[in-house]
């Protein structure tokens, strides 16, 4: 549905399925009805010219790879009631700039971010307990996160990638840190591990060549 560029649907529809408007690169921008709950796998993929859309308050799930690659999108607000973000929901949407997160969700998933390219800030719920493998791989300009405070893992190649990192304060209750999870942020100058920590992954820190110091919790095992 290359040419497509705009479609209205139904006030009572509740539910999109699976590539429902995949590929449809022409799609600038689409209404999606007030009852909407849910949102199916790559449902927006590769809908290139997509540069905003208005999620309802109604929805509670984002279906895996929704608004892969996905390279026009600049802004989008998750509704509040949203409790389900699918792995690669965000992936390559290389023009998104910021997102805020909904309070009621607990985990990101697999490369919900991956290669935003474009993302320099992110505000993360307060009931967020786990960080996906990928989460913000290559999210090359977010120079800065706050992790909240109840997060306790953080999956592998997390922040791998993300060159213009230069801070990050991990949570005193983070008990593992993924392997790879900031290999390569290259401005990263310093960071305090948790009196918590018992693990962190092979190459966690590899190829930070801006990084002078590190102390190493006493509680460490692996």
């Amino acid at each position: 549905c290359s040419s497509l560029t705009s479609i209205e649907l139904p006030a009572a529809l509740t539910s999109i399925g699976e590539r429902a408007f995949a590929h449809c690169s022409s799609l600038t921008s689409i209404a999606l009805p007030a009852g909407l709950m849910s949102l199916g796998g790559n449902a927006f993929e590769d809908c290139s010219s997509l540069t905003s859309i208005a999620l309802p308050a109604s929805l509670t799930n984002i279906g895996v790879g929704a608004f892969e690659d996905c390279s026009s999108l600049t802004f989008i607000e998750l509704p509040a009631g949203l409790t389900s973000l699918g792995d690669h929901a965000f992936w390559d949407c290389s023009s998104l700039t910021s997102v805020e997160l909904p309070t009621g969700l607990t985990s990101l998933d697999k490369c919900a971010f991956a290669h935003c390219s474009s993302l320099t800030s992110i505000e993360l719920p307060a009931g967020l307990t786990s960080l996906g493998e990928d989460a913000f791989l290559c999210c090359s300009s977010l120079a800065s996160i706050e992790l909240p405070a109840g997060l306790t893992s953080l999956g592998g190649r997390a922040f791998m990638d993300c060159s213009s990192l230069e801070s990050v304060e991990l949570p005193a209750g983070l008990t593992l840190v993924g392997e790879s999870a900031f290999r390569r942020c290259s401005s990263m100058m310093s960071i305090a591990l948790p009196a918590a920590l018992t693990s962190i992954g092979e190459r966690a820190f590899a190829h930070c060549s801006s990084l002078t110091s590190i102390a190493l919790p006493a509680g460490l095992t692996s």
